[in-house]
């Protein structure tokens, strides 16, 4: 699991970097400044080499994993995950093929009357030495229960497509947020 930790660690730096700021010299049409080689302090284990990916692939994670939760059409999963997918969820538990991860979905979507999602951040990135193309998605999601409850929880998420455009691996991060 340090080894994903690992990987999004490496791709929330890939996208902090990816932040185009221009100078600030009064001129709107100012060429970003070139690309800096910058010597990290530590090895990563998966991969330091990612550039920016498919946006393709975002919209099939945003509308698949997102919209289709939040509208409870969970039955569309077949569309946009492979058959083969492995997921580790935030709770420790690690879900093998889509007809086990469509049954845990739709157990948990069950406990909520209504799921509003908001997201922060969402960006496709490929690893050029691993070759592998992955979707980072940065949300708050307010699930509410037949009760009236608010769950409200802080996701990060990292989905690594195949060669065929679908989500074959989940990883997936949260934390409860605060009630005022």
């Amino acid at each position: 699991m340090k080894k994903w930790m690992i990987v999004c660690t490496a791709a929330a730096f890939l996208f902090a970097a990816c932040n185009d700021e221009k100078k600030e010299t009064g001129t709107a049409s100012e060429e970003p400044a070139a690309k800096k080689t910058v010597t990290l302090p530590y090895t990563a284990t998966y991969s330091s080499a990612f550039e920016m990916g498919n946006p393709e692939y975002t919209a099939t994670i945003l509308q698949g994993s997102w919209t289709d939760w939040e509208e409870n059409k969970l039955d569309n999963m077949k569309n946009w995950m492979a058959d083969s997918i492995v997921a580790f969820h935030s709770d420790n538990k690690m879900v093998m093929g889509l007809d086990s991860m469509m049954a845990r979905w739709k157990r948990g979507r069950a406990e909520y009357s209504s799921v509003a999602d908001t997201i922060h951040a969402a960006i496709s990135v490929y690893s050029t030495d691993k070759k592998e193309n992955w979707v980072l998605v940065w949300a708050q999601e307010i699930g509410t229960k037949p009760d009236g409850k608010k769950d409200t929880v802080a996701l990060m998420e990292s989905w690594r497509m195949n060669k065929d455009g679908k989500a074959d691996m989940l990883l997936q991060f949260d934390r409860a947020t605060r009630k005022k």
